[in-house]
Formats: C-alpha cells, structure tokens, sequence
C-alpha cells in the first residue's frame, strides 16, 4: 500500500489543536478490529496509554474527529470521501464492495422533513462538538439546515460534504454490530503490549447531552444500553436470557427512562461472539509467538454444566522473564465432545515444547485428551488438589467413617434449631466438595458440646479429622505461594508422610487405616510419579528434601530429555549417581533472622527445616547430566525462602545440563487453577455460578469472564 500507517498508540505532538474539537489528549490509541478501515483510527488517549472516550474516533491520516455511531459506517464513509485513493487501494486489495447510497424518498420535501429533521440533530451534535468559534447553538443550527437544505436540493446523489451527517441514513447498515469492545486483556508477556484494562461497566457512565427541539436538554443514563447488558452477563456469569427475566428488564427500563426497549438478544449474543473472536485472535498471536521460543504447560480442567454437558477449559503457563515468575492464561473453554479435534483446537501452539500436562481429573477411562497427549509425548500429571479431593473420598468410603458420617448428618439436622441459636452458621454438605464433609466432622467434633452418650462418636470424628490434618497441612503449605509449582509437590508429599502419616504405636484401627488409604493415593499418584521427582530434583531448594524411590531411573529419564531437547550427549550408559546424604535428608538449621530481628519463616519453612548456603562450587570443564547431578546433589543446600528461578539464573552456569532441564520445569504449575486458595465458601458459590451456565455461547462468556478481571 502506497501509504503507510503509523504503529499504535499513535504520538500526536504536532496534530492540529483547531481540528479536534475540545478534546485533550496526547495519544491515539488504535484497537485491534475485525474491520480494516480501523486500521486508520483511533480513540483519543493519555499518556498512560488511556482511552479517555469512545464517543469519538480520530482519522491517524488527516485527524479529522469522527463521531463513533458503534460501527464502521462512518469509518469507510471518511475514507471514501476524504481519502479515495487511499479507499479505492483499500477496496481492491481486500475485494471490498462499497453498498450504494440511498436517495432520500423525496428530494423536493421541504428542509424540515421528517427525514431532514433527523438529519438535522446528528449535524447539530457534529458541528458542536467540532467547533471552537464563537458562533451561538442557534447560528450553527441554522447554518447546518441550510447546508443540508442546498445540498438535497441541488444535487441528491452527492452527499460528499454531509456524509458525517448524512451516512447513517444513506448507507445500507450491513455492519450496525460493534467490531469489539476494547476492554484489553492484561498479559505481561515480552511480546505484548501492556495496556491497562478499561472498566467493564464503563459504558454505563457515558452519558451525553441531546438537544431537542425546543432547545432544551436531556441526558442518557446508558449511553449504550447492548454494551451494558453485555458486561453484566460477562462480568457475573449470567446467561443472555436472564436479562430479559420480568423483575431484571423493568429494572432496566426504569434505569433508562422507561423509554428505550430492551435490545435483542441477539444483538447480546453477537457482541458477546465478537468480542470473544477478537480477543481469542490476540491472544493466539501471542500464544504462537511465545511456545515456539520457550517451554510452557497445559493445563486442562474438565467440568459439567446443569445440562450435563461436558467442557474443557485449556490454560497454558510460561515463565515471565522480566518478572521471573510463572503466568497463567485461559486459552480456551470448549466442549468436550467425542468428536473435538485437539490437533485443531491447539493450533496455536509449538507441543514440542509442551513441558508437562496437567489435569484435574483421572484417567480410569482412557479418554480422547489422554490419549492425544501420549500420542504427542506430553507427560500428564493429576493436579495436586484432584489428588487431595482423591484422598478424601478414599477416606470416606471406608466403612467405619462413612457410617460415622452418616450419623453426624442425622444429629445435625435433628438439633440443627437448637445448634442455630448458638452458632452463625450450620456447615452444609455439597457432593462436588469432600472438604464440606471434614468441616462438618469437625464442627461435629470440637464447636459442640455433647451429652456423654455421644463420646465414643465425637472421639471417632477427631480421629479422623486428625489423620486428615495433613491434607490440611499440604494445602495450606501451597496456599502461601504465589502459584506453587510442581517441583514442590514430591518434597510436600515426601515430608507428610514421614512426619505426619506414619504409623504410630498409639494408633488404633481406624487411625491406621485411614493414614494408609491417604498415603495410597499419594504414593500413586505423586511419589512414584518420575516428572514429579525430576522437577523436585532440579529444584535447589529440594532436592535434599524428598523421597526418590528409583534414582537410575530419573538420571535416564534426564539424560534422554536433555538429549532430545538440546541435542546434548547422553552421557554413556553408567548410571550410578553418588550422592553424600540419604534420599530423604532432615536438614536442621536455626532458622535465618531478618535485619529487624524477628523470624518470619514462611509456610514452606514451617514444614521443612533449613540449612545455612555453602561457598558456591566451580563447574567442572567437561559434564553430563550424570556428573552434574552427582555434584549438585553433594554440594547445593539452597534456603526455601528462595526463588529457585533466580538460583538457576545465577548458579546455573556452574551445573549446565541441570540448568537447561530446569527451565522446562520451572513453568509447571502444581495444579489447574488457583481456586483452590479461595474460601470454601467462595470455591462453591463460583462452581454454582459457572455450573448453571447455559446455552451456546458457554466458552465465550467464561473466557471473556476470565480475561476482564
């Protein structure tokens, strides 16, 4: 193209003042549009990249102000009119066909008919906000009906000099539907932009002055009523057609006036679509751009809706180089049906450099997303919390403790009047979430005060909340980390089944049992688990302080990734790695004091203890990962208040294969999502609010959802 646009946010420091009416900005910001005349526009912004209105557009070629009627209408008419040789390249290069202008139905009607009277006000509101003279409302007006006067008159097919006045009048409104609201994600990658999310619920505040007739003025309170709606059903994961429910509509005409009719659903239902193309089409250039590079991670979360139907919803975490930590971001929610085609829905991404996938539900029944990441070599490993939940159910199928269950439900709900007249709030039991059975365990056990007969059931209940307080210790030991990764999980599970699920002389039947069912599933899914232990491994931090039950097989294992990966030497076929301390190893340290004084350990530090760092070693010329392994092991005793990130960063040139194997597992978060640091109370008002969800546009809502916090 012979002319060419400038980059966005657009520097305007030497625009014309005069042509901009009273707006006060210094930018222009350009959005991402599905049309290509946005190309050439912009909206007025600040310096921090801001977008001050949307009321208005100005043209990146001329800095013409436009007023913004919600759709590109205007857009090409500027183009057309102002710039034709520009529009005419346009039109070619993308096979544009420009519709026909109408002829108004009467030319010969006099100046202040009907369709001149329309006319009229979207001129008058123009030439307003356009003008700095000194020239009174009623001069503009008059000079506005005269202009539109003499140009109908003369000459009604040209309406070169009114086509902002004239345009949504005399095109065919093929496009009315807004290309995308701006409402920009927020990802602090190296790739991307960093712009500042606009609030949501902004069009609710954009209200304007409309001059009648008789001069006097109203004002809007929703300056667009369909935006407005479309960020309720985002922001609260309502469906389309709760908006139109009695109580919610009268509220929403009331809000407008009792004037203005709710829209069509599916004017809702296409801004919805279009806002979810459009930022699913940014976020796909960021993903394509990025997993060719560096090492990421899926994440896959199953869920059922209130009409059983099945989706996934795809996540992809990566390491921020400039902050030096891990970043998660909703890819996509689809369907999960038997005939979704992964090959077609993970287009964006480069899976050789898929590190791990993880997934919040297991793999009893071989199913297709199994299968697929098998077949593309994507190790698969259950999330923590799936694993916890696991671990409870176990737990409550046991005889003894579901008949004991089932005991507690009927005491509660027999004196449930008299307990709520001493306590704020009964514990109540939702079947998606095993902790509600363990709250209600223990507010069975230690919040009343029981008759003597019901010892024997309240000593029962502290056994078993007591055997599984070490779930409780495990998650709250994550729950202190920002997004803890999979590194921490081996060491986690490795300390509370010595320290807390052993079996003790003074443990009786019940207590026994319960500590091996939880320590089963641990062991499965956790402990024997080789992606788990290297990442553990290759932690400074933990190396020293988790359980490897087959050391051999993990040196293989690293030696052929770090072979496949980066094309290193394998090391030859010996596989025996020294190390000078057991596999598990207590470490006792006095823990480090701060400069004020006080020690402050986090919860990592409450579970493991610590040592002091040794004088960091020298690499040797010549390693393998078998020889930098044997080394590091030997000779790294790293603090667990520290970034394991930054240590590679800093030390990893000393132990080079370790340090190129570290970066695939550094992006490997330990579960799906981070719902699981919330209470339980919020946990289950946020599953109830995406279960109820219905109809077609599921995936949209949830990723819009997703995207505007």
């Amino acid at each position: 193209m012979s002319e060419e646009v400038p980059a966005s946010p657009v520097a305007i420091s030497e625009l014309k003042y005069e042509d901009m009416g009273q707006l006060n900005f210094s930018k222009l910001y350009s959005p991402k549009m599905k049309s290509v005349y946005w190309r050439y526009f912009g909206f007025p912004s600040n310096d921090n990249n801001e977008v001050i209105t949307k009321q208005n557009v100005v043209c990146i070629k001329c800095h013409k102000v436009l007023t913004n009627h919600g759709n590109t209408t205007n857009l090409r008419a500027h183009l057309q009119h102002r710039h034709k040789d520009l529009f005419k390249e346009l039109c070619q290069e993308h096979d544009i066909h420009v519709p026909p202008r109408k002829t108004p139905r009467n030319v010969t009607h006099p100046p202040l008919s009907k369709r001149n009277v329309s006319t009229r006000r979207v001129k008058l509101e123009f030439i307003n906000n356009r003008n700095h003279d000194n020239a009174s409302d009623e001069e503009l007006d008059e000079a506005a009906v005269a202009t539109a006067a003499m140009q109908a008159e003369e000459d009604g097919s040209s309406q070169t000099l009114l086509y902002e006045t004239m345009v949504p009048f005399t095109y065919d409104e093929a496009d009315q539907l807004v290309e995308e609201d701006e409402r920009m994600v927020t990802m602090e990658t190296k790739f991307a932009r960093k712009r500042k999310l606009a609030t949501p619920s902004g069009s609710l505040h954009h209200s304007r002055a409309i001059k009648h007739e008789d001069g006097g003025y109203a004002t809007a309170a929703i300056a667009n009523l369909p935006e407005a709606l479309t960020d309720i059903v985002i922001k609260d994961l309502r469906n389309v057609d709760s908006l139109y429910d009695a109580g919610f509509s009268d509220f929403v005409r009331q809000a407008v006036g009792g004037s203005a009719p709710m829209p069509e659903p599916q004017k809702i239902e296409s801004l919805i679509a279009e806002m979810h193309a459009s930022k699913f089409l940014e976020i796909g250039d960021i993903t394509r751009e990025f997993t060719n590079e560096k090492p990421f991670s899926f994440a896959f979360e199953q869920w059922v809706n209130v009409e059983q139907r099945r989706f996934l919803s795809i996540y992809h975490h990566y390491l921020d180089e400039e902050t030096q930590s891990v970043r998660s971001i909703l890819y996509a929610t689809v369907e999960y049906t038997d005939y979704i085609v992964f090959d077609d829905l993970l287009t964006d991404f480069y899976l050789a450099n898929c590190t791990l996938a993880i997934i919040n539900y297991d793999d009893e029944h071989e199913d297709l997303l199994h299968t697929y990441l098998r077949e593309k070599n994507i190790p698969i490993i259950l999330c923590y919390v799936t694993v916890i939940d696991k671990c409870l159910r176990r737990v409550f199928e046991i005889e003894e403790v579901a008949s004991l269950l089932e005991q507690v439900k009927d005491i509660i709900q027999r004196h449930s009047a008299e307990i709520s007249a001493k306590v704020a709030e009964l514990p109540s039991y939702n079947e998606n979430f095993p902790w509600t059975l363990y709250e209600m365990l223990k507010f069975f056990a230690e919040s009343i005060s029981w008759s003597d007969d019901m010892d024997q059931l309240v000593l029962t209940a502290k056994t078993v909340t007591e055997a599984l307080s070490a779930l409780v210790i495990a998650l709250d030991t994550l729950r202190g980390e920002d997004i803890p990764l999979s590194s921490m999980l081996s060491p986690i599970t490795s300390k509370i089944l010595i320290k807390k699920l052993g079996i003790a002389e003074q443990d009786d039947s019940l207590m026994m049992n319960v500590k091996r069912t939880i320590a089963g599933v641990l062991q499965s899914h956790i402990i024997s688990n080789d992606n788990l232990t290297a990442a553990a491994l290759l932690d400074p931090r933990f190396h020293r302080l988790t359980t490897i039950d087959n050391l051999d097989r993990c040196v293989r294992m690293l030696t052929h990734k770090y072979s496949k990966a980066f094309g290193g030497t394998s090391g030859g076929d010996s596989t025996e790695v020294a190390a000078t301390t057991p596999s598990t190893v207590n470490i006792k340290a006095e823990p480090r004091v701060l400069a004020g004084g006080s020690a402050r350990r986090s919860k990592l530090e409450l579970l493991f203890d610590i040592a002091e760092i040794p004088n960091p070693p020298k690499r040797d010329s010549d390693s393998t990962v078998e020889t930098d392994l044997k080394r590091y092991r030997n000779e790294v005793i790293v603090q667990l208040d520290e970034s394991p990130i930054e240590w590679w960063h800093k030390m990893g040139h000393i132990y080079g294969t370790l340090r190129d194997l570290a970066t695939l597992y550094q992006s490997v978060p330990g579960v799906v999502t981070l719902s699981f640091k919330k209470a339980l109370r919020d946990q289950i008002y946020e599953f109830n609010k995406r279960y109820m969800l219905t109809g077609n546009q599921i995936d949209a809502i949830l990723f819009l959802h997703h995207h505007s916090n």
